[in-house]
């Protein structure tokens, strides 16, 4: 319609525009689409409906971001529109005073021959049953909930099996190597030879003779070789449990998960809070922050420590394999170790009487119980045991990881209220490096207080 207009005509025309929608031509119109708010981006999208002057023009909660001045402009501009040019208007809108503007029900002249319809929806009328059951809005809490684990876990779960795969298959196979060459053969026997030759001379008062010694030195070369493959393989096991049980296995399920879980989650909460569908939830009466934080959190602390267990016990499982191949120790010998290591007694008064007496009722364990740890009388000297048992320890760090990366990931996307689309690469970025920084000090502050326990 415009095409034959001048540029100063169409300036004048933009102004128009502008002014219509409560933009400002001087300080709006030469910003780009991204300088503007939420509020400005919907006006500027209207005043472009507006210039195109459409036979046909569906609007969608038209007024929505609008000051109330704003909004009667923009009305009492659709009316203009329908009026002089019979642009026919779909509109959709929870403001029925400026829908009464848009059909002319605040000017004298009512008549105008256009025809105007209003259809009211009404909201439908719950069920006791219906509203008893838990949930915020449209779909259920259980079913977001549902969503979120599956998502969680099964995405989450080829990372986790492929990391701890190449992660327990190195560690195992540099630690059969280190053990393979650790040979204390010579040093034990020069040391027996050196400390044995004058206790010999000072008992019999004689030089032992050169059989002697040779003798010595078999018994003591065959000691070495009976005690050293036990010793080593008991030392594997051991070092294997509590390296993948009490560090690596919630250390590198959390580092991963801060990119799966907390990446996504911050994208997903930074797109609502771009496109502003988070206004929309609070229009609607809905806590946003707890839409989408409530089942996440639910989900994550489920999902958490079943992937950080999942990926310890394969490597534990693959250093089972890896050691006897390395002729390090028996797959047997190996499991018994690793559970002797992860399952250690309860050292507190009421667990260790219980297993002294043989076991018994629950009701006799209760009845007696008493939780304080078996060498001091101190109850946060119990907390530490109990925190510190390590399938405790593994669950916890778990848990606590999982809900630091989450938090990071809601502050990073939802303390930004003017995000816009083009952000939301920096808030996902922003959201993995703090909540991996997070849980790299928090893992340091849970190994000060694995060397508290005693």
């Amino acid at each position: 319609h415009h095409a034959n207009l001048s540029r100063a005509e169409l300036d004048v025309k933009i102004k128009q525009l502008l002014d219509m929608v409560g933009l400002s031509y001087a300080h709006d119109a030469h910003k780009r689409p991204t300088q503007l708010s939420g509020g400005m981006a919907r006006r500027a999208s209207l005043a472009l409906q507006l210039a195109q002057r459409k036979r046909v023009i569906i609007l969608d909660e038209p007024f929505a971001g609008l000051d109330w001045d704003a909004a009667v402009s923009v009305a009492k501009e659709l009316m203009h529109l329908r009026r002089s040019c019979g642009t026919a208007l779909i509109l959709i809108s929870h403001e029925p005073d400026l829908c009464r503007i848009v059909m002319g029900g605040d000017d004298d002249d009512d008549d105008d021959g256009l025809d105007s319809r209003t259809v009211t929806l009404e909201p439908p009328v719950k069920s006791d049953e219906a509203v008893s059951r838990a949930s915020f809005f449209g779909m259920r809490l259980s079913e977001r909930f549902l969503e979120d684990l599956l998502d969680f876990v099964m995405w989450s779960l080829p990372l986790i099996l492929l990391a701890f795969t190449a992660c327990g298959l190195a560690i195992a196979m540099l630690t059969c190597d280190v053990l393979q060459k650790i040979d204390v053969t010579d040093k034990v026997v020069a040391i027996v030879e050196k400390e044995v030759k004058p206790m010999i001379k000072m008992l019999t008062g004689e030089d032992p003779t050169a059989i002697t010694m040779m003798m010595i030195k078999l018994k003591v070369k065959n000691m070495i070789n009976t005690t050293m493959p036990g010793a080593k393989a008991s030392l594997y096991a051991i070092g294997m449990a509590k390296l993948f049980v009490l560090e690596i296995g919630p250390l590198l399920t959390a580092l991963l998960l801060c990119g799966r879980i907390g990446g996504s989650y911050a994208g997903k909460v930074g797109t609502m809070q771009a496109t502003k569908q988070n206004e929309l939830l609070t229009t609607l009466g809905v806590n946003a922050q707890a839409w989408t934080l409530v089942p996440a959190l639910g989900a994550a602390v489920l999902a958490g420590p079943i992937l950080t267990v999942m990926g310890t016990v394969l490597s534990l499982v693959l250093g089972g394999v890896v050691g006897p191949a390395y002729g390090i120790g028996k797959w047997d010998d190996y499991v018994e170790s690793v559970r002797e290591a992860v399952f250690p007694g309860l050292r507190l008064r009421s667990v260790v009487a219980w297993n002294e007496n043989g076991g018994g009722t629950f009701l006799d364990f209760f009845s007696g119980l008493d939780l304080r740890y078996v060498g001091s009388d101190k109850y946060t000297d119990a907390f530490v045991e109990f925190v510190t048992y390590p399938p405790f320890f593994l669950l916890t760090k778990a848990v606590t990881f999982i809900v630091m990366v989450l938090m990071v990931a809601e502050l990073a996307a939802r303390l930004r209220p003017d995000l816009t689309p083009r952000k939301l690469p920096s808030v996902i970025t922003s959201s993995v490096v703090i909540s991996s920084l997070v849980v790299i000090l928090m893992d340091w502050g849970f190994s000060q207080l694995w060397l508290l326990r005693k």
